[in-house]
């Protein structure tokens, strides 16, 4: 009975922290509207397996996250909902295979509903599962391959074959949804627990069922896109992964091999306060060894392989946060069944942290932030934001208090991990849009313009806001001037050439428009320092509308 009802409460778990706040915030720029554009290309244009951003090439991913968001936009229609939906998706989908796991491992079906919730409510997890990346389902596949892994591991026979063959299916999801790290975190992971089980054999014959099951799901796919696009795996597999991993760019990200070893850590809270707790009750784990070296091999070995790589983005990581919850969930249970774990003075201090800052948080919401130095950071709500963090804290240390209280080990992590669940809910209102520039929240600014840009017969735009611009108007013919960044495909093809100029151009694209035989209307929207020289162009009028947010001015000539 406890188990199913703790399942109750994790779907409604997922449905608060996962699904409800999906359409509160704006969409973060340019990642976001570009994960948008992509398959809304897709869906308005009938053709599936064309890549493209805006009109341009784009192959710097295959094309199975995109279709995700495809369908969900089918269904939903082309808003913040429908592009997000499938991160919240996979993030459950996570969250699941750690359950799994947990009752994998100890045998106890009642285990699953609590690493699911440890999970639910990872910092990292929680926040990505609600932003349109390609992440979240990226992390799902990786997870359902090492969890069939590591039942093939504990298998024999015609089960373990299946159990291989559905990790190499998994992988090869994983593959067509972001490339070959879908085939190296499974490998190192299993690698290092080989290596560590002295199950030297399996090093040898293991590999092969996987892998030959990952290219028959890979291959159907791989025909079809080299058909749509015939340029797409030569340019994904050699530029995307080999040629950056030999002669890396800024564009890699690049950061100290350690950057992980911080990152990660972080994208764990507020777990990761519960670690040494956890370790209390896994040092003499005997009974779980083979489980909990599976968990620790799935972390340790792609984290050191990730330190090794030539970028570094803090979504790397996304899938290694699983392992973690099942080894913490049952380490804390074990741990508090064994009365290695109570109410210490570390706790209370924590405890009393969490109520200064909730009465911070009341006293900067009735005097306002600016007496305290704190900038502008929302557009509207400030007072009500800071009161709601403020009650929200004290309902934590309230709920903290309620957990000590419980009358077993698993009533006590339950209402642990809901302890939080209020501030964790705030995430989704906190975004602060008013303390970001125009470039990274450029909707207020797009909205206002919307019907001018859709209108004109001409559009430019630098390439900072043309991600955003696409999504606002959907338009897809737009010129991009300057640095045409991520427009620039490498792939000189000669149409796209032609959308690419440079700002000592756009004056006499804007003459050209406005003195040919039809008139043209042209917007241009870009830094503000470069359409100030523009309106200075000899024999150009002043614009008939202009407005200007920070560095970035919107200009339209009719």
């Amino acid at each position: 009975m406890d188990a199913r009802r703790h399942w109750i409460i994790c779907i409604l778990l997922f449905l608060a922290l996962g699904v409800a706040g999906l359409t509160v915030r704006p969409l973060i720029v340019p990642d976001e509207p570009r994960y948008g554009i992509i398959p809304a290309e897709m869906v308005d244009t009938g053709n599936w397996l064309a890549l493209r951003m805006a009109g341009f090439v784009y192959y710097e991913k295959p094309p199975l996250g995109y279709w995700f968001t495809a369908a969900s936009m089918t269904v939903f229609g082309q808003n913040a909902f429908a592009i997000r939906l499938p991160s919240a998706i996979a993030t459950l989908v996570v969250a699941l295979v750690a359950a799994w796991m947990a009752v994998r491992i100890t045998g106890r079906r009642e285990d699953g509903p609590l690493a699911f919730m440890v999970q639910a409510t990872t910092l990292a997890p929680l926040v990505i599962g609600t932003v349109a990346l390609l992440d979240p389902p990226f992390a799902a596949f990786v997870a359902l391959s090492m969890g069939a892994l590591y039942c093939a591991c504990t298998s024999i026979g015609r089960v373990r074959a299946g159990w291989l063959a559905l990790a190499g299916v998994a992988a090869g999801f994983a593959f067509l949804t972001k490339g070959l790290l879908a085939f190296a975190i499974p490998g190192v992971s299993a690698l290092l627990f080989l290596t560590w089980e002295r199950r030297w054999k399996d090093m040898l014959t293991m590999p092969w069922i996987p892998l030959g099951a990952a290219a028959i799901t890979i291959a159907p796919f791989a025909w079809m896109i080299h058909r749509a696009e015939p340029g797409f795996w030569e340019y994904f597999i050699v530029v995307e992964h080999f040629r950056r991993v030999a002669s890396p760019d800024a564009n890699q990200h690049p950061e100290p091999w350690w950057q992980f070893l911080v990152v990660f850590p972080i994208g764990a809270m507020l777990w990761t306060l519960a670690w040494p707790n956890a370790w209390k009750g896994l040092r003499d784990a005997t009974e779980w060894r083979t489980g909990l070296r599976f968990m620790v091999a799935w972390v340790v070995a792609p984290i050191t392989l990730l330190s090794f790589s030539s970028g570094k983005l803090p979504t790397y990581v996304l899938p290694l946060f699983a392992p973690v919850a099942v080894l913490v969930s049952i380490g804390l249970l074990r741990a508090r069944a064994s009365e290695r774990i109570s109410l210490d003075r570390f706790a209370l201090f924590a405890r009393a942290i969490v109520r200064i800052a909730a009465v911070a948080s009341f006293v900067i919401a009735i005097a306002g932030g600016r007496r305290f130095g704190i900038p502008v950071l929302w557009e509207s709500g400030e007072s009500l934001r800071f009161a709601y963090m403020g009650a929200a804290l004290l309902l934590w240390a309230q709920l903290d208090v309620w957990s000590w209280k419980a009358p077993n080990p698993r009533a006590w992590l339950l209402r642990t991990a809901l302890a939080p669940v209020p501030v964790l809910l705030a995430i989704q209102f906190l975004y602060p849009e008013a303390a970001l520039s125009a470039v990274k929240h450029p909707w207020p600014l797009l909205q206002r313009h919307a019907e001018e840009l859709r209108s004109a017969d001409v559009v430019v735009t630098s390439a900072g806001p043309a991600h955003a611009l696409a999504w606002v108007t959907g338009r897809r013919d737009f010129l991009i001037a300057g640095s045409p960044g991520e427009f620039d495909n490498e792939l000189d093809i000669a149409s796209e050439q032609s959308r690419k100029i440079p700002w000592s151009a756009v004056g006499a694209r804007v003459l050209a428009a406005k003195s040919s035989a039809v008139p043209q209307s042209i917007s241009v929207l870009g830094p503000t320092a470069e359409l100030e020289g523009l309106a200075q162009t000899p024999g150009l009028r002043a614009a008939d509308a202009s407005e200007t947010i920070g560095y970035i001015t919107i200009m339209h000539w009719r």
